[in-house]
């Protein structure tokens, strides 16, 4: 039986081979467009998804943002648990211990317990994108802000220096913590305590 001649022996095996590079040429160019198109599309939507989160941040309070974190400190013989709330009914949920007396008592740690709002009049908590402002029973500001991982918290001491606590974020079950047995709990927390003991 015959066979059919095929395309390439009617044609020198130079043409031939220079047709095959040519197409092989083609295709590789439209790969390479392809992958680029693709990678721009990826790239622009991952600027515009970062530029949405952070114009939605800018335009959430600073309670809306980290509503519901949880952060600890110890401070002046007190270890402090803090839970900030975007709730206009309570703004923090406070777990205070007093270290030195459990140790002079010789007995296990215990915390006073408090839910409550860092001012009587809305329009006395300025509640801004990056920081939280509020004042104590004198008057005197306090100051939540970011710095970088932790929660600050600056204010003026009695003796007019400038002073700040700084909170890590924690995953700690609170719920473990014993409550001390005095009337001191869910009673508002003092502020003015951090400003006087920061100035001894």
């Amino acid at each position: 039986m015959q066979k059919t001649p095929s395309v390439a022996n009617f044609m020198p095996r130079e043409h031939f081979k220079a047709i095959v590079m040519k197409k092989l040429k083609n295709l590789s160019y439209r790969f390479f467009l392809l992958c680029t198109c693709i990678g721009l599309v990826v790239a622009y939507n991952s600027c515009a998804s970062d530029q949405k989160d952070k114009d939605l941040i800018s335009i959430q309070t600073f309670l809306e943002q980290h509503d519901g974190t949880t952060w600890t400190a110890i401070e002046k013989d007190m270890r402090i648990y803090i839970r900030l709330h975007d709730d206009k009914d309570k703004d923090v949920e406070l777990w205070v211990s007093e270290m030195k007396l459990a140790k002079l008592m010789a007995q296990k740690e215990c915390f006073y317990y408090s839910q409550e709002k860092l001012a009587t009049d809305e329009e006395d908590l300025e509640n801004f994108s990056t920081e939280l402002v509020f004042t104590d029973l004198d008057d005197e500001p306090l100051i939540f802000s970011m710095d970088g991982e932790r929660l600050k918290l600056e204010f003026e001491t009695s003796n007019n220096v400038k002073e700040a606590v700084y909170f890590s974020k924690t995953k700690e079950n609170l719920a473990e913590l014993d409550i001390c047995p005095d009337e001191r709990s869910q009673s508002a927390f003092d502020w003015r305590v951090l400003r006087n003991s920061s100035a001894e």
